[in-house]
């Protein structure tokens, strides 16, 4: 009987030798990401008290575009997540890229359909056709809903933001921007600067799609990361 219980006792140290490094390996595989909520629209901010507060997300506004892959490659390259704000009036000439985008893992946000600038338009039913019409676009091109709506041009009220709200989606604006829509950001050195001299903690950061942002995406992104900032998911994002 002793010598059955000595035995019992080998087997189970024998057990634990080898199962629990293997357990503890694979539970040290298990991360969660931190999560983060947007501030007043434009900024993210940790929902742990410890949380990382150095982050930028990146978003890309009024896609698709015959630059969209090369943007794609570029993200892919550096590890970066970002949102893929389109117009769906866009879609008619790359008619595969905003299924390319999310295929590749990317988040397509809504843009509205034209790039309406909502809060100067006096009829709201025009207002809920231009959002409806690039909702259902998305979501007959990647299965999904929209989560995040940007106005353009970032101007919106309260009547329209309740109505995002309502068709489920959360309002993101942003508060930081290489500003690539003026002529200047051509230069190299105006571009960055642009954004390296206003970068901040939770950053929501615009571009475009513009030739010159493809030019320099790649040198942006190496400097926002050289200042020790973090990319975040778009899914890391909590939504209304």
């Amino acid at each position: 009987m002793r010598l059955y219980r000595y035995e019992t006792k080998i087997i189970w140290v024998m057990v634990f030798l080898f199962v629990l490094p293997a357990n503890t390996s694979h539970a040290s595989q298990i991360f969660v990401k931190p999560t983060y909520s947007i501030y007043k629209n434009s900024t993210l901010v940790p929902n742990e008290k410890h949380g990382n507060k150095k982050v930028i997300l990146l978003t890309i506004d009024d896609g698709p575009t015959i630059r969209s892959k090369e943007m794609i490659d570029i993200l892919k390259k550096h590890g970066v997540g970002a949102i893929f704000f389109i117009n769906g009036s866009h879609d008619k000439d790359m008619p595969e890229m905003i299924k390319e985008e999310y295929k590749q893992g990317f988040m397509i946000g809504n843009h509205t359909w034209s790039h309406l600038n909502l809060k100067k338009e006096k009829n709201f039913s025009k207002i809920k056709e231009e959002v409806n019409k690039n909702t259902k676009l998305i979501k007959d091109k990647t299965g999904e809903s929209a989560k995040f709506f940007r106005p353009p041009y970032g101007e919106f009220n309260k009547e329209i933001k309740d109505f995002i709200k309502s068709e489920g989606m959360t309002m993101m604006n942003w508060s930081g921007a290489a500003k690539d829509w003026e002529k200047n950001t051509e230069n190299e050195e105006v571009f960055i600067g642009n954004v390296m001299n206003n970068i901040h903690n939770g950053e929501i950061l615009l571009i475009h799609e513009h030739l010159w942002t493809v030019k320099y995406l790649d040198k942006l992104l190496t400097t926002i990361k050289e200042k020790g900032y973090t990319f975040i998911d778009p899914n890391q994002i909590t939504t209304n």
